[in-house]
């Protein structure tokens, strides 16, 4: 996950940066943070966002018009505004703000607003699966488990409204996507599996029965991990 923080006062930016990282290790999330001092070398950063908090007054341009160049973007981030001025909060949403916080940001009011970011963020990150035919952008939490295939990999999914499969043979390997999916919900049970625990039923004998009906391994190495990494995520979810 990338957090980008548009911001002239490098103590807010800072302040931002330690407790925005601190609340997604603690959810399971690797996080790399960015900040920049004004509107323009945050425009020509290179990289995508997945979240940014942008002040409103900027040295150079105002926050708002840095939202609007962002809405323009294909992968437009989460724009949060945090500013100590109220009277652009109605402006703010003419960009599709997610949030508009006033300094100093309280803790409370940071938590709830990164934890609904988090719902947003399961819900709707997407990721390529490159078939013979075409590539499918299929929301992570629609994937139930992806299973090896020597060189490819077996994606299944579940039962959603814009696929018509429910299985797709990658042209990716398993450990291609162990790498690129960063999520406390996926596990890597055996090295034939990476599982979505979001769809595990039951556990016995080192055999997850999934709500689809059918039965992945855990392998014996494996096991202490995975239990561990099971109790963490159901302690995010409940």
């Amino acid at each position: 996950m990338r957090i980008g923080i548009c911001e002239d006062e490098i103590a807010v930016a800072q302040d931002i940066s330690n407790r925005v990282s601190s609340f997604f290790a603690a959810q399971g999330y690797a996080c790399e943070v960015e900040s920049f001092p004004d509107g323009a070398s945050f425009l020509s950063a290179e990289q995508r966002f997945d979240l940014v908090f942008l002040d409103v007054r900027l040295p150079d341009i105002s926050g708002l018009d840095v939202a609007r160049a962002l809405c323009e973007k294909k992968d437009k981030p989460v724009i949060v505004f945090v500013s100590a001025y109220e009277q652009y909060v109605f402006e703010s949403f003419e960009v599709g703000t997610f949030r508009y916080l006033l300094k100093p940001v309280d803790d409370a009011v940071l938590e709830k607003t990164l934890r609904s970011f988090l719902v947003y963020y399961r819900q709707n990150v997407v990721i390529d699966i490159p078939t013979k035919e075409k590539t499918y952008r299929v929301r992570l939490n629609d994937i139930i488990y992806i299973e090896s295939a020597q060189k490819h990999s077996i994606v299944r999914v579940n039962d959603t409204d814009y696929l018509s499969e429910n299985s797709f043979e990658a042209h990716r390997s398993l450990a291609e996507y162990s790498a690129l999916i960063v999520s406390p919900a996926f596990f890597r049970t055996h090295k034939r599996f990476f599982v979505n625990m979001r769809y595990i039923e039951k556990i016995e004998n080192n055999l997850i029965t999934l709500t689809i009906g059918e039965r992945v391994e855990i392998s014996r190495r494996r096991s202490a991990a995975f239990n561990e990494a099971y109790d963490r995520y159901l302690r995010t979810v409940l």
